[in-house]
């Protein structure tokens, strides 16, 4: 009974789950039989790319559609799973993009890590927010920032710094690229992506594990804070 009880999900958030998955389904239907299949025979090139680019679309989805989640105070367990099964949600998508693809289904793991991570980042930012007391669209203004100094302006500031230090940049996990900007989980997981599908790599694991050892503290931490403000203020 309380396993079904964390399970369950209210309508605003199915909602959210359904909206994102069927976004997600009219994209690669629309890939799949507008580019993919009008090619003549089986062209490896096209569902590599495919791959990048939906799981590339999965995170930013995910990302926009996170901060408008609703969620109870003092339930962060049931949260935590609930915000899991919307980034599950979309695994059979790209399961399917990869069997049609021919593409090794192992390939799913690491991207996937990091997006669960970063879902799990925002809905513990979310949980403190809560925590504070401040108006539904204060929290999703405050969320909205945050995504953008992360995943936006800190790629803006990488192309101005590579301009400033004459950097000639040949891969996204080039060795002149230092690796606090690999705390972006974007530029990470498209490293991933890319590396994956065949393109060079000069950092091995490294940029992965910047981002997930950074954004595991840092979400573990500001866990830890919202629990110890519940308890403070009685909840």
């Amino acid at each position: 009974m309380k396993m079904l009880k964390l399970l369950y999900i209210n309508k605003k958030n199915k909602g959210f789950i359904l909206s994102y998955v069927l976004l997600l389904s009219m994209v690669l239907l629309g890939y799949l039989f507008m580019i993919a299949m009008r090619a003549e025979g089986y062209q490896p090139e096209i569902y590599k790319k495919g791959y990048i680019y939906f799981c590339s679309l999965a995170f930013l989805l995910s990302t926009i559609i996170l901060p408008l989640w609703e969620m109870k105070e003092k339930d962060y367990l049931k949260g935590l799973v609930e915000v899991l099964i919307f980034i599950f949600s979309a695994i059979p998508l790209i399961l399917i993009l990869l069997i049609v693809g021919k593409i090794s289904i192992e390939y799913i793991l690491l991207p996937l890590l990091i997006q669960i991570l970063w879902g799990v980042t925002i809905f513990s930012i979310k949980n403190i927010l809560n925590s504070l007391k401040l108006q539904m669209r204060l929290k999703a203004f405050v969320l909205i920032i945050f995504n953008f100094f992360v995943l936006i302006f800190s790629m803006i500031y990488l192309f101005f710094y590579s301009q400033y230090a004459n950097l000639v940049i040949t891969t996204i996990f080039d060795k002149d690229i230092p690796s606090i900007f690999f705390i972006n989980p974007l530029l990470s997981l498209t490293g991933v992506l890319y590396e994956q599908m065949g393109g060079s790599n000069q950092m091995g694991m490294k940029p992965f594990l910047v981002c997930f050892v950074f954004w595991a503290i840092f979400s573990s931490v500001i866990a830890y804070s919202s629990s110890k403000m519940a308890k403070h203020q009685g909840v």
